[in-house]
């Protein structure tokens, strides 16, 4: 991988080898991953900022990705300040769920970077925060004692379609409510409650109210 000024940028080199060899990934995700990592080393040269301890700044990074457009964040140089400057009402150049995969590539390039050197341990602090792990189901905490898990300090809210899955934190909370109404106790349900059922390609959806054993209906 190459710069702006046509030079090799080593760390990116061994990530990509890293991807495509190490973890067995296939071409198409190396390129992708490429492609991420490009956008963020574009940033830094275009805004005067060092790429390995640039995540602290990366709600800018994301700003630069949603409303740049390809003269400012594209493979050639920019003809003004590589800067985006966007105001009230701008439209976005790129879909919240572009931008979030950009921002997965870039964290697990610098983790790597962490890893062999290249990026101080520090840049670890930026990348993620601690959060607590309640909402998780019990599955994904595992033998964790402790409640907390590690969450990327920054996110990028996509919107979700309608049909789409329900997550593990709304699934969680659907039993809690549940819970704290009577419906589920040690674990199985009594009388009355919502009826969740699996739609097309595995969603999880509100169906109907029924009785516990089948019985009847009401809206």
């Amino acid at each position: 991988m190459i710069d702006d000024d046509l030079a090799v940028v080593p760390a990116a080199d061994v990530f990509l080898r890293h991807v495509r060899f190490g973890r067995d990934q296939a071409e198409l995700t190396t390129r992708t991953y490429a492609g991420h990592i490009a956008l963020y080393l574009r940033w830094c040269i275009r805004t005067g900022r060092h790429w390995p301890v640039a995540a602290e700044e990366l709600g800018l990074f994301v700003v630069w990705l949603k409303f740049g457009p390809k003269s400012v964040t594209g493979i050639e140089r920019p003809t003004g300040t590589g800067l985006v400057h966007p105001g009230p009402g701008a439209d976005p150049v790129r879909e919240p769920a572009r931008v979030r995969n950009v921002l997965t590539g870039v964290r697990q390039f610098l983790l790597h970077g962490i890893t062999t050197k290249t990026v101080p341990s520090s840049v670890m602090a930026q990348l993620y925060e601690v959060a607590e792990s309640w909402d998780l189901p019990e599955q994904a905490r595992g033998e964790d004692l402790t409640g907390y898990r590690m969450r990327p300090r920054h996110r990028v809210q996509v919107p979700r379609k309608n049909g789409e899955r329900a997550t593990d934190r709304e699934i969680v909370e659907l039993f809690r409510r549940l819970r704290r109404r009577g419906h589920v106790r040690g674990g199985r349900r009594t009388g009355r409650l919502p009826v969740c059922g699996r739609g097309r390609r595995g969603t999880v959806r509100r169906s109907s109210f029924g009785r516990a054993g089948g019985g009847g209906t009401r809206p």
